[in-house]
């Protein structure tokens, strides 16, 4: 009897677990099923900020590896990717052998960007991987104290929620460095401005209009403005890919993310796919991980299918999405189609959708 032909997993990201969940209630017949991912607990990215408030145990929003792959009659390699050589149809690993393939998923997302800025690499703490984060917040939260200041780096909804998460939990001073885009840049104004109403609320001060020249420890550098003291910085901005990418030869996009067909497979290879924050779309889409979420059931079917001998059917990003934006308070703004709301029954909304998800790979 031949041997059976391998489907390798690469990354334990949010469209991978809904790959195995399906794995488990329909098996691939004729195949072997391998994850290759580095945490043995995955977390869920929509969660961490009420995580760092308090609101929620860590243990709620991380995904058990062994547990889920073990359900879904998967191998579970836990080690570090270094690189993928798609010719000879391997992936090489920091711990073991190299792995042959036949059918590859890469879904191993994105981290914060600090080579741009010098020493923040080596004097900030990026928000990802969230495995690394969680034991350093902690640290953070149990020395904090009145007169200690805390400097988050990125206006987006990450930098956003984790500021008022911070600021409403500990007694130090929180600071929210927004950058030259502003703070929630592409949200909808109405939403901005009540975001910077909570943020003052929350006693965050808000620095707009200035990037970060350089960072030191100790001290924020910023571009045409006076430096911040920083007893901690928090680094939440835009997404970096691996540099491991860069020696695949696989196609990718001027910041290094794999580029992908509407099908979610990379470039001129029918036989590797990629989704989540690692993939790159002829039109492109942001870093949200709501989109790895709506891809995970497309590239759960792609992947049977061309198992199967069968054509791949394309994901439609969907236009507009429900945008959900936690004030650690109790408390959430949201948006869709334009409208903005917010208040007590939003973070009720946002708390039982993420109560939801994660729940369909912890049990």
């Amino acid at each position: 009897m031949p041997d059976r032909r391998h489907l390798l997993l690469l990354g334990g990201g949010h469209a991978h677990v809904e790959v195995l969940r399906q794995l488990g209630q329909n098996p691939l017949s004729g195949w072997r099923v391998t994850l290759l991912t580095r945490e043995e607990m995955s977390p869920y990215s929509g969660m961490l900020p009420g995580v760092i408030a308090g609101l929620y145990r860590p243990e709620q929003a991380l995904i058990d590896m062994p547990a889920l792959t073990a359900r879904s009659g998967v191998e579970l390699l836990l080690d570090h990717c270094t690189g993928i050589d798609p010719r000879a149809k391997q992936v090489r690993r920091a711990g073991g052998a190299d792995l042959a393939w036949d059918l590859l998923s890469i879904d191993t997302g994105a981290t914060p960007d600090t080579s741009r800025t010098p020493g923040a690499a080596a004097h900030a703490l990026p928000l990802k991987p969230i495995d690394a984060l969680l034991p350093r917040m902690r640290e953070i939260t149990e020395a904090a104290q009145a007169g200690q200041r805390i400097v988050v780096v990125g206006g987006g909804a990450a930098g956003f929620e984790v500021a008022c998460a911070l600021a409403v939990r500990l007694p130090a001073s929180v600071t929210l460095v927004a950058g030259a885009s502003g703070l929630l840049p592409g949200f909808p104004d109405g939403l901005r401005r009540r975001a910077a109403r909570a943020l003052l609320r929350h006693g965050v001060a808000l620095t707009e209009g200035h990037n970060v020249a350089r960072v030191e420890d100790g001290l924020v550098h910023m571009e045409d403005a006076a430096p911040l003291p920083a007893t901690a910085v928090i680094w939440a901005t835009g997404a970096a890919s691996a540099p491991w990418l860069a020696e695949t030869g696989l196609a990718r996009d001027a910041r290094g993310f794999l580029r992908v067909d509407t099908c979610l497979r990379a470039e001129g290879h029918d036989a590797i796919f990629a989704a989540g924050d690692v993939a790159s779309f002829p039109d492109p889409l942001p870093k949200a991980g709501v989109f790895a979420v709506r891809q995970g059931p497309v590239l759960a079917a792609n992947l049977r299918a061309v198992a199967m001998g069968e054509a791949p059917q394309p994901y439609v990003p969907q236009q507009d999405y429900l945008r959900l934006l936690s004030l650690a308070d109790g408390r959430a703004l949201g948006t869709r189609n334009g409208f903005v709301f917010g208040g007590r029954w939003v973070w009720w909304l946002k708390d039982r959708i993420d109560r939801r998800f994660i729940a369909r790979y912890q049990n």
